[in-house]
């Protein structure tokens, strides 16, 4: 089974609330992109956005720029299910971080959750660093969590 169908399966074969880094809204992410005071036009990534509801948030927020990028179809049409019509506000992007195609200094802010804790090779992270310094704008932001970890850094 590859990575791909991992995750697919995963999402096809339990409820969103149902699995371990469920989170019912955007928690410390939220709050801290609060802090941050990105404008409403600020490009905004979720890196294994999957079912996240932080979107759902930004979006009531009055964020108008965000992309979700999770590898797993799944995850991404739930979430746009679930969103409705507001979806369509929404960039969905189904790629693999380590291969994915973001346009240079595209964001203004790089949020991940837990998607650099699961690599587990050496080339693999090195792959996902290079796209963030590449499409993250000069002077933009990164949210990062890891297991039990998390940081912004600018």
């Amino acid at each position: 089974m590859t990575d791909r169908a991992h995750w697919d399966e995963v999402y096809a074969s339990r409820p969103s609330d149902t699995l371990s880094w469920y989170q019912q809204g955007g928690g410390l992410s939220l709050e801290w992109i609060r802090e941050i005071g990105l404008l409403p036009s600020a490009g905004i990534i979720d890196v294994g956005g999957g079912t996240s509801r932080l979107v759902d948030e930004l979006l009531t927020a009055g964020y108008d720029d965000l992309t979700v990028l999770d590898l797993s179809r799944q995850a991404l049409e739930t979430a746009r299910s679930r969103l409705g019509d507001a979806a369509g506000k929404v960039s969905w992007l189904e790629q693999d971080i380590t291969e994915a195609d973001l346009a240079p200094a595209r964001f203004d802010l790089w949020h991940d959750r837990a998607v650099f804790h699961f690599l587990a090779t050496a080339s693999d992270r090195q792959a996902y660093v290079t796209r963030l310094h590449r499409s993250l704008r000069p002077g933009g932001w990164v949210i990062m969590a890891t297991s039990s970890v998390a940081a912004v850094c600018r």
